[in-house]
């Protein structure tokens, strides 16, 4: 019997265009009202998370930074972490700080996202009111960083050949932006069934009693973890052979599809509370 509902947001309940599918949130949030626990997970940051955890209406538990990352919304407390030592961020800070590079770390709900300094693009864009520039970051940071940020184009190449991609404790992967590039830096071997075997000894829920749906390479662990499985119709071909069912190619509301399969209610209504 499932008991729980995990789902992917990009690709899966997000669009292409990152708007929330209006039917499929609303499915979930009536699976929500008849008991059944609905945990998004995604590789996002816990703050774009839980935002749209509450614009859909949920409450509970989410998972964030593709797995590193469990926060509860209702009992506001994080259930599990799993970050980049603090002493090597402190390193890689104190790196960024000596090549006028920016960084910025992401350290938990209650607690801003700390930069060691910002450009202009980002202060237009990206900073929030939120947000802190820390001096001396190198030297005051004491929480594991989430995840570790560093923007450059040079930058990166240079980071990497001091670094390199992977150690003991982390591990690095870099994305192409238009005018600059990223490099991601988090714990290794990090992915969404970590946090889901936590959730699952947290909340006494077994494997099989999880229904799960995503899109992605980094939903591929997730998919065969679950006791129920369904891939997005277009997403990646390597889901297809883990999934229970696969929803049509180009479906404007995957997530609703494949829960309309899944359950026998009315998903379209919403729980009358009177």
């Amino acid at each position: 019997m499932i008991k729980a509902i995990a789902c992917d947001l990009d690709g899966t309940l997000l669009d292409s265009q990152s708007n929330i599918r209006p039917d499929s949130a609303r499915a979930l949030k009536t699976l929500q009202d008849h008991g059944f626990m609905v945990v998004l997970a995604s590789g996002r940051s816990w703050r774009s998370v839980l935002r749209i955890q509450s614009l859909i209406g949920l409450t509970g538990p989410v998972i964030t930074h593709n797995g590193a990352y469990g926060y509860d919304s209702l009992a506001h407390d994080a259930w599990y972490r799993r970050g980049i030592p603090k002493e090597r961020a402190r390193e890689f800070v104190a790196w960024a700080d000596a090549h006028e590079v920016m960084v910025r770390l992401y350290l938990g709900q209650g607690q801003p996202v700390v930069y060691n300094r910002y450009d202009l693009a980002h202060q237009l864009c990206w900073l929030r009111p939120e947000d802190r520039i820390v001096t001396r970051l190198a030297d005051t940071l004491d929480t594991d960083p989430l995840e570790v940020f560093l923007t450059g184009w040079e930058a990166i190449d240079q980071f990497i050949a001091q670094f390199g991609f992977r150690g003991p404790d982390y591990e690095l992967l870099v994305f192409p932006h238009v005018g600059y590039r990223e490099a991601n830096i988090a714990a290794p071997g990090i992915n969404k069934v970590e946090a889901l075997n936590q959730l699952s000894r947290a909340w006494n829920i077994r494997p099989n009693e999880v229904l799960a749906i995503g899109d992605g390479p980094n939903d591929a662990a997730m998919l065969a973890w679950a006791g129920v499985s369904i891939a997005v119709g277009d997403g990646s071909p390597q889901l297809v052979p883990l999934a229970d069912y696969i929803t049509a190619a180009g479906s404007p509301e995957p997530v609703l599809e494949g829960l309309q399969w899944a359950f026998p209610y009315d998903l379209t209504t919403p729980v009358s509370t009177a």
